[in-house]
């Protein structure tokens, strides 16, 4: 190759770098192998979370059990990644009634951290809190209000979009059938790792939560912090 051609391809992988961004976690999805806690999805969705969270396994256990709500363990993690806060310093603010929003902006977060780019209106239940993105890109100082329940849809779009490697939009679609993040997360594990399912003899699955849970509408998966942010 020649001196010009090797400075073209130096160039086209540098403007690449550029675009793609060194924080990029799209596509970090990997088969857990004989590790995969089978039969428990609870346990793998905490394998899930370690490592897109780049956090240990026993430490997102041991978080877990203060937030029963997937989704809202999810928001929490999310929230220590993104800030690079002390776990402990985040669920102090929590515990002081603040709504996943506002902890946010006690941690320091801009705004973007919550959202990622879409090609087309997301439509419900994506629509209101898009609505305030867009106001804020052409007002910096638009004062945006996330509910609990925008935030833990937020969060679990983009899990599953980064972990994943999919488009926003079918993240969002996953979403939108009212799974929370934990059985959106360990279903397309299953569905990519075909992992088989270990069924009780009652033929009940033997899962963290139910897959088809709103989890948004019920007090008691909000831990001790209730949900008056949902509204």
């Amino acid at each position: 190759m020649t001196r010009s051609g090797r400075l073209l391809c130096a160039s086209f992988v540098i403007s690449v770098a550029v675009v793609a961004g060194p924080a990029s976690r799209a596509g970090v999805d990997i088969s857990f192998g004989m590790n995969a806690p089978i039969g428990d999805d609870g346990n793998l969705f905490f394998s899930i979370s370690s490592r897109y969270f780049d956090r240990q396994p026993q430490v997102v256990q041991d978080w877990g059990r203060q937030f029963p709500n997937p989704d809202d363990l999810a928001v929490f993690l999310h929230v220590c990644s993104q800030s690079r806060l002390a776990p402990q310093v985040v669920f102090s603010y929590r515990r002081q009634g603040l709504s996943w929003y506002d902890v946010g902006v006690r941690a320091g977060l801009p705004v973007s951290v919550w959202y990622v780019p879409v090609t087309r209106d997301p439509g419900p239940p994506y629509g209101k809190a898009y609505g305030y993105w867009k106001k804020h890109q052409r007002d910096p100082h638009y004062n945006v209000r996330l509910t609990d329940r925008q935030a833990r849809d937020l969060v679990a779009v983009r899990m599953a979009h980064e972990y994943y490697g999919v488009a926003p939009e079918v993240a969002m679609d996953w979403r939108r059938n009212g799974s929370n993040v934990q059985a959106i997360m360990t279903r397309e594990y299953h569905t990519r790792h075909r992992v088989p399912k270990y069924h009780d003899d009652d033929g009940d699955d033997r899962r963290h939560g139910n897959p088809h849970d709103d989890n948004h509408h019920d007090a008691r998966h909000d831990g001790n912090h209730g949900n008056k942010h949902d509204r």
